[in-house]
């Protein structure tokens, strides 16, 4: 007999997206101009605040913590060398 709840979990687990940490960035006009750039390439990603950095961005428009950018690890070689074609930190 089957447990339909660990099936399920089962499932959800089969579905899982492999996230790859793309880059840190510690200003917003590199975070809006990456964002842009996976935007435009229909690439996919999040965003994760290191430490409060969340409610630093939120109230004053940047993290002095870093928000990490992350991309569905599929699609990481191709984010990787569309944000490496733009040298920012030179």
């Amino acid at each position: 007999m089957s447990n339909k709840k660990t099936d399920l979990h089962k499932k959800n687990h089969e579905d899982d997206i492999e996230m790859a940490l793309l880059k840190t960035v510690y200003n917003s006009v590199e975070l809006n101009f990456i964002e842009n750039l996976l935007d435009e390439n229909n690439i996919p990603y999040i965003l994760k605040d290191q430490g409060s950095g969340g409610y630093m961005r939120i109230y004053s428009g940047f993290s002095i913590y870093g928000t990490d950018i992350f991309v569905e690890e599929s699609m990481f070689e191709k984010a990787k060398s569309i944000i490496d074609e733009f040298p920012l930190n030179e």
